[in-house]
């Protein structure tokens, strides 16, 4: 059962897998749905495991009792384990959960919850103070004395982390090549934390970007211009190019980097007297950027961690004012100092499915960034900024 296709799967498998084995490093059983965040972290932390909830073991000899008896059918028990080891566990572990009828009449069913180790390793529970690994039969915690096993895990997370940038630096570079860069713009990208494997293949997201194309309420816009401009396939992935000398680049990578880079147009307040960014175009962007990412992490059934950076480039004497009513009002003091701004939150691709939480990202985002805009202490407020934000949710 530890390589076997989920729809493969039958309940004589899990009695044979049952008489087999015993508990031990790659395997755990437990009669109730009970400490799924250590079980799970303890298997993502070591060399992963099959977790079956609903059999009871023999505490003299380690192997499982017969008949299996199960749990009780419930309503949503896979959404309850995925959402415990999601939340519960930092960073979040996306098991696969698997149910199967137990022969009989009582209804009962059989979880099987099977766990890979993970890259994103030290995965720890209790609000991030314990790390369990597998040792025996048990889920052992780290003490102070095995500080050495925890530095291993974290410099195993070093190289994703070093993949990911190399594939943001060669985005990067692809964009400065084709875009113009001297003008007010925003980049934003959203990536795995940890992008060890390959979310969807190129062809596979071409084929998903024609798909939302089609659709209306899709921000992705994927057009076959001219040779010299429109989508192009790049490593590992596929891009979208505006006119050239344009400021719009989009860029999609099998690892889920989504990136984009858009170009910010100066307008005149109400007043007729000056010219400034408008937060509105900002919060616009961001928005549908999130709603891009969520939507392809849906596709692909990425719940994991990811990180979300929004980034002002060319900003230097720029100043902001805010559209509302069809009236446009100046917020900032005095133009900005600084040439570019930041800002980065980290959550779980699995919170972009939330309005709420989504909105929530948004505003933290987009409140980072009005302080290097030297924004009116009022406006930066999470208030005010999340009833733009609401106005760009879908």
């Amino acid at each position: 059962m530890f390589t076997k296709l989920a729809k493969d799967i039958e309940f004589s498998d899990v009695e044979t897998f049952c008489r087999e084995w015993g508990e031990g490093v790659r395997v755990e059983y437990k009669r109730k749905i009970t400490a799924i965040g250590k079980v799970v972290s303890s298997f993502a932390n070591t060399l992963g495991g099959i977790f079956i909830i609903g059999a009871e073991t023999d505490k003299t000899t380690n192997k499982v009792k017969f008949p299996i008896q199960g749990i009780p059918n419930e309503a949503g028990i896979e959404e309850r384990i995925t959402q415990c080891a999601l939340t519960g566990i930092y960073p979040g572990v996306t098991p696969e959960v698997i149910t199967r009828d137990v022969p009989g009449e009582n209804g009962n069913v059989i979880v099987i919850v099977r766990v890979d180790g993970s890259l994103q390793a030290p995965h720890a529970i209790q609000n991030s103070t314990k790390v369990y690994i597998r040792t025996g039969s048990i889920s052992q915690p780290h003490e102070l004395a095995e500080i050495d096993r925890i530095e291993y895990l974290i410099k195993r997370r070093e190289a994703p982390q070093r993949i990911a940038q190399q594939i943001i630096d060669r985005i990067e570079e692809r964009a400065r090549y084709s875009t113009r860069l001297q003008d007010p713009h925003l980049t934003f990208v959203t990536c795995p934390v940890f992008p060890y494997q390959q979310l969807m293949s190129p062809p596979e997201i071409y084929e998903y970007i024609e798909n939302q194309d089609k659709n209306p309420k899709s921000h992705i816009v994927l057009k076959k211009w001219d040779i010299d401009f429109g989508s192009r396939e790049v490593t590992g992935g596929v891009c979208f190019m505006g006119i050239p000398g344009s400021l719009l680049y989009w860029e999609l990578n099998e690892h889920g980097i989504i990136y984009n880079r858009e170009g910010l147009s100066r307008q005149q307040d109400s007043a007729g007297e000056e010219d400034c960014l408008l937060l509105n175009d900002i919060v616009r962007d961001v928005s549908h950027g999130l709603t891009t990412a969520r939507d392809f992490y849906q596709e692909c059934q990425y719940l994991g961690n990811i990180e979300i950076t929004a980034k002002l480039h060319q900003v230097k004497n720029e100043r902001l004012m805010i559209e509302q009513n069809h009236h446009r009002q100046v917020i900032s003091y005095v133009p900005a100092v600084d040439p570019d701004c930041t800002a980065s939150v980290q959550c779980l691709a699995l919170d972009l499915l939330d309005a709420e939480m989504s909105t929530s990202v948004t505003v933290r985002l987009i409140g980072q960034l009005l302080w290097g805009l030297n924004v009116f202490e009022g406006w930066r407020q999470e208030q005010p900024i999340r009833d733009i934000v609401e106005q760009f949710q879908d």
